[in-house]
């Protein structure tokens, strides 16, 4: 009897995993030209095949064997390529948005706005983002855990946008860069904060620093070794705001044993032979630091008169042309950062465009894992973001994986994520362009696929 009913278990299962199989989607995606991610020659006339959430295949048309039944997208003369990777993300800020009243607002004022409120901006900008090919985002800095609960509601499928990695709360020294309700002061209670994030499922912890003299930032070494070694010892990695005038920011966390930079300024030959010695990666933002802001307009024209994807990346790249046309000084004058924090102006800079590229052109040439983000300008437009690598020096291939494949190993997700290989999420989009031969083609943007799912069918409002 027992056997019997063994056996009737094993064939149920056999039937239940055979449905399941039988259910499972499967589509082929055809493109003119594949660009994987890895740094390989572009595949002509290729294939991608997805299974489920999943990339099965990729190569060649001829290659690649189709099932009978797949979903076949045929994208024509289009060029596909890895999801972009956003590894500098604040959904939730906008720079130059109003109150009730019409008067122009902080970030800090932003920030303490209700949740519900800046919630409201998150999931609009989450769509948008992903729309515009951003499938994966890592998060560095919400409040009130306003990343946790997108991220949940994303997952769930209540609203779309990219896949979040979570950044949580950052944690600052008292009068430091960010909002009073994340200040710390000492060890203990700097620790007391990494385990409050850790306990809210948060992956990379964020501290802000800010350089206070040329040897000094705004955490003591030994508040800085103890988040950074309590963070590591419960398993998260840890990624640093380090700018300012001299390094001394930069030097402090690398030497405290950061994993990730952002922003990264100044990035001097001795930084980069640190950064290099120590293995720490780089998470540039350098659209944000032209010194061009968004204000209202620009946000106006995201919520209510863009058309599509295309047409933000557009305004975007217009939008920075123009600032660089009208203001002609960014091009080669580092000029004092402009802040609401009056006292900052004295301890952090601005860097012009061509301090900016060359830096960026010599971290990666020196061997610096180098990814990009676009902090609180333009979310989705990342492309515009390559192309600034590009014109600085950098190939078009190599700006491309800085988006895609070194950002997904910078963020600890390179075995999932950031080039087209089978087993990998099937994160993929396609242009209507050749991004290696044509410049600024990001508002060519079309296909976009998360995890094996379709999104650019979707509404853009």
């Amino acid at each position: 009897m027992i056997s019997r009913i063994h056996g009737l278990s094993i064939l149920l299962l056999a039937v239940l995993s055979t449905a399941a199989f039988a259910q499972e989607r499967i589509v082929a995606i055809k493109a003119r030209q594949i660009i994987d991610g890895t740094g390989r020659a572009p595949i002509a006339n290729g294939v991608v095949l997805v299974r489920g959430d999943r990339i099965d295949a990729v190569g060649p048309a001829a290659s690649v064997t189709i099932p009978a039944g797949a979903e076949v997208i045929d994208l024509g003369d289009e060029t596909l390529l890895p999801g972009l990777i956003d590894t500098h993300g604040h959904l939730s800020l906008r720079f130059g948005i109003t109150d009730q009243n019409g008067a122009v607002m902080t970030l800090a004022q932003g920030q303490a706005q209700p949740d519900g409120t800046q919630m409201l901006r998150m999931v609009r900008d989450a769509r948008a983002a992903l729309l515009c090919g951003v499938t994966t985002m890592r998060m560095v800095g919400e409040q009130h855990w306003n990343d946790i609960y997108l991220k949940r509601a994303v997952e769930t499928g209540q609203v779309p946008g990219p896949r979040m990695i979570l950044g949580g709360e950052p944690i600052s020294s008292t009068s430091g860069h960010g909002s009073p309700q994340n200040w710390v002061d000492g060890p203990w209670d700097g620790v007391r904060a990494v385990r409050e994030n850790f306990g809210q499922g948060v992956e990379w912890l964020k501290l802000l620093l800010i350089d206070r003299t040329p040897n000094a930032t705004l955490f003591s070494p030994e508040e800085l070794k103890a988040m950074v070694d309590e963070a590591h010892r419960v398993g998260m990695k840890v990624t640093a705001h380090a700018t300012g005038r001299w390094g001394s920011a930069i030097r402090a966390a690398i030497e405290a044993g950061v994993d990730n930079i952002e922003h990264a300024r100044p990035m001097t030959d001795d930084i980069i032979r640190l950064m290099v010695q120590r293995g720490t990666t780089v998470s540039l933002t350098p659209l944000v630091y032209v010194g061009f802001r968004p204000d209202a307009t620009t946000w106006q024209y995201l919520d209510a008169v863009a058309k599509g994807p295309g047409d933000w990346v557009e305004y975007g790249r217009k939008q920075f042309f123009d600032f660089r046309k009208t203001h002609p000084e960014v091009e080669s004058t580092d000029r004092p950062y402009v802040s609401e924090d009056f006292t900052r102006a004295g301890r952090d800079f601005f860097p012009s465009i061509a301090t900016q590229q060359r830096e960026a052109l010599a971290a990666f040439q020196s061997g610096v894992p180098v990814s990009l983000g676009l902090d609180t300008v333009y979310y989705g437009t990342i492309g515009n973001a390559i192309e600034f690598l590009i014109e600085g020096g950098f190939a078009p291939m190599d700006a491309i994986r800085a988006a895609t494949a070194v950002a997904a190993k910078n963020i600890g997700y390179g075995d999932r994520l950031g080039t087209l290989e089978k087993g990998k999420f099937a994160d993929l989009i396609s242009l209507r362009a050749d991004p290696l031969t044509r410049r600024w083609a990001w508002n060519t943007i079309h296909f976009v696929m998360k995890s094996g799912q379709r999104y650019d069918t979707l509404s853009w409002n």
